[in-house]
């Protein structure tokens, strides 16, 4: 072993750490992804998640998360800038967090690909974590018994879900966003009321 070989190894080591802070950073480790077993998303962690891209049809919505706990807040970032609905965008993501594939297609053929419309999709859900992403494709094809096919990035298995799941791809920007008066008082009932006041004072004076 010649003398530059620990160097030559040190560096590789420094190249292979470079590379894990860089593109592995935000993806779950094995003990969480281990917890997730058996769910549709085993590898997306509500709490990592910063950016939701949506892509069905013509529609294109993506949302950013920015703080944590009680300084989290949800922004409407495409086809529009608006503050998100924090309760309606929890929901969302309970709901894939949650999510069961009814079974799983371990390897299926390239035929079996063409006609759940695997390499076709009519929908994308992408789920970002730092740099690390998460793309679960909808197919065009459908099973017999309802539902939809899903693939996770470009793995070899395919996923049959619930109409439930099929449904988180077709969202659009108003189902985020918070409505220009959501948790405004009322004007005319607090005029009133001032009216009413003004009223009894009048009548109560001597």
């Amino acid at each position: 072993m010649s003398a530059r070989t620990p160097i030559v190894l040190l560096i590789i080591a420094a190249i292979l750490l470079a590379y894990v802070l860089l593109f592995e950073r935000g993806r779950p480790g094995r003990t969480e992804i281990n917890s997730r077993s058996g769910l549709l998303l085993e590898t997306v962690v509500r709490e990592r998640i910063v950016r939701v891209r949506i892509a069905s049809g013509e529609e294109r919505i993506a949302l950013r998360r920015d703080g944590e706990g009680f300084d989290e807040a949800w922004t409407l970032e495409e086809p529009r800038q608006a503050p998100a609905d924090p309760e309606i965008i929890e929901d969302y993501l309970r709901n894939w967090e949650f999510a069961i594939p009814v079974r799983t297609l371990q390897s299926p053929s390239a035929e079996d690909l063409q006609s759940f419309g695997i390499d076709t999709p009519k929908a994308e859900v992408t789920f970002e974590m730092g740099r690390a992403k998460v793309r679960v494709s909808l197919g065009s094809g459908a099973p017999v018994d309802g539902g939809g096919y899903v693939r996770i990035d470009e793995g070899r298995q395919v996923m049959v879900v619930s109409d439930d799941v099929v449904a988180l791809f077709d969202r659009s920007a108003d189902a985020f966003e918070i409505k220009g008066d959501a948790g405004a008082p009322n004007l005319s009932d607090i005029l009133g009321a001032q009216e009413e006041i003004v009223e009894d004072a009048a009548v109560a004076a001597p």
